[in-house]
């Protein structure tokens, strides 16, 4: 009897039913990455569209000739209202500590903002345009740090800046 064409058909159906499966988890590998990295992006657009409404907020209240009181108020209503703290609360799950390292020094640099705009600090005094730099600062950071991880950061030799 003939043995070799059965083992050579079991040979082959193993064969092809091992890469099949192989190339499925595989492709399930990169589409799960794709999706984890999509939410980490959307993530990160969130809230650094929130960490930067929250500051073009306190600069225009700070611009306002509020009175010290209303001042306090309006401050603490622009950060409550920004959302800044869910959204920081929703990066801390999914994060890495690379990114949230730069991302809560952002959230308090802007945090210290609001406690100097609601004592009725002026945008021309200079511990108003310390701060002021101080928080770009970390939000470029913060920015870098995101980039770095979803992999979008620019090679040193086209920005001529350390990443």
């Amino acid at each position: 009897m003939d043995w070799l064409a059965p083992v050579n058909t079991l040979t082959g159906a193993a064969i092809g039913i091992g890469s099949t499966l192989l190339a499925d988890r595989l492709r399930w590998r990169r589409d799960r990455e794709a999706l984890h990295q999509d939410t980490r992006r959307q993530a990160y657009a969130a809230f650094m569209a929130a960490l930067s409404d929250a500051y073009t907020r306190l600069h225009e209240t700070a611009r306002g000739t509020l009175p010290p009181a209303e001042s306090r108020t309006a401050a603490h209503e622009v950060f409550t209202s920004s959302n800044l703290y869910p959204l920081r609360y929703e990066l801390a799950l999914i994060a890495p500590w690379d990114v949230m390292a730069p991302v809560n020094e952002a959230f308090w640099k802007v945090r210290a903002l609001r406690d100097l705009v609601a004592t009725g600090t002026a945008p021309d005094a200079p511990e108003f345009r310390t701060h002021v730099r101080d928080y770009l600062t970390a939000t470029e950071s913060a920015q870098a740090a995101m980039r770095k991880d979803l992999g979008t950061s620019w090679p040193e030799e086209r920005t001529g800046r350390e990443p």
